[in-house]
């Protein structure tokens, strides 16, 4: 018996009893990609750390240790944001219902991406600090946001090992939300406390304006890359929270809050010695702070008053009270002293 060349054979499906496998693109594919953005920025992570600990061996053993920690703190990031994508993606990808079932890596993420942004927000709050003591209360404002991030990064964590499966999960995302909102927060604030004071010591001299203005734009790039991922981590949170998208963009914003310290290091040899222009750029990172001319060791800083830079810009010179304007040469380890206070605000 021979079949019509119309007719046609039902085969039936193997995989049609198995549950249906949600769509993973806005998912766990969103956190696979945060992760392979997040590798790759780990690998820079080493390499400045590979470069500060061969460039500044003689900063201060509590310096060391910052960094170390930032460092522990990256690695740990990287361990989790590896485990869960693994976890989820490899190990049960043929276990449609394991996407629904939290894991220790993924609940974890939360209180150590609020603890790396808190540990690198601690940097930039004690440069303030340093940069003029009368911004105590904008420091202590600060040090209470912080709180407040870990208060809401260690809830997520704890919502998310308690709740049964992600779906309830969605309740609680305005605690990540809260969390990087208060990180801009911070971040602006700082920006804007470090943009003021540059902008103050304007002296009405062209030149010394202009690396001023150079020295302000440095301040706005160095949080300008975080505050657009702690803001787009914000928004996603709050508007698509049955999304995993800020999941891989709090993943990249931990890796980027590192990296901008680390930078901030490392740049300080670069200002120091930068082809051409050592001593400009000395002279611009001085503005940060500035020491009462004395020949006495030991002696404090200012942070009040314009400082005036001379044409060739190889030495600072300042007027006192009483006294006419002497100079301070920017060479040898006055100019590393300088521009640890300026960059790093180290004393």
């Amino acid at each position: 018996m021979s079949l019509s060349p119309n007719a046609t054979t039902a085969s039936p499906d193997p995989f049609a009893l198995l549950p249906k496998v949600p769509s993973l693109k806005n998912t766990y594919g969103a956190i696979l990609i945060g992760t392979f953005v997040s590798l790759m920025l780990y690998g820079v992570t080493l390499h400045q750390v590979y470069r500060y600990l061969r460039t500044y061996s003689s900063d201060s053993y509590l310096t060391k240790c910052y960094v170390g920690l930032l460092l522990l703190l990256d690695t740990l990031h990287s361990i989790l944001c590896m485990h869960m994508c693994y976890w989820y993606l490899v190990s049960n990808y043929f276990s449609p219902l394991r996407l629904y079932t939290g894991i220790w890596s993924i609940n974890l993420l939360s209180v150590l991406v609020g603890c790396t942004i808190v540990a690198c927000q601690c940097f930039y709050v004690r440069r303030v600090y340093l940069i003029n003591r009368k911004y105590k209360y904008i420091v202590a404002l600060s040090c209470g946001m912080f709180l407040v991030v870990l208060a809401c990064a260690t809830g997520a964590t704890v919502e998310a090992s308690i709740l049964p499966n992600y779906s309830e999960f969605e309740k609680v995302t305005w605690l990540i939300s809260a969390g990087f909102g208060g990180a801009v927060v911070i971040d602006v604030m700082l920006t804007t406390v470090l943009i003021v004071t540059l902008h103050r010591r304007r002296t009405g001299f062209r030149r010394t304006d202009s690396i001023i203005d150079v020295l302000i734009l440095y301040a706005m790039c160095t949080g300008l890359l975080t505050d657009i991922l702690s803001a787009l981590t914000f928004i996603f949170a709050l508007v698509v929270p049955n999304e995993m998208i800020y999941v891989g963009l709090d993943t990249v914003a931990a890796k980027v809050y590192v990296n901008s310290v680390l930078a901030a290091l490392n740049l300080r040899e670069s200002f120091a010695h930068g082809s051409g222009n050592s001593g400009a750029m000395a002279a611009a990172v001085a503005l940060f702070r500035r020491p009462y001319a004395s020949s006495e060791p030991g002696g404090h800083w200012d942070t009040s008053g314009p400082i005036y830079v001379d044409s060739n810009l190889k030495a600072i010179s300042e007027p006192l009270p009483d006294t006419p304007p002497k100079a301070l040469s920017l060479n040898g380890a006055i100019e590393q002293q300088v521009l640890n206070v300026g960059l790093q605000g180290r004393v």
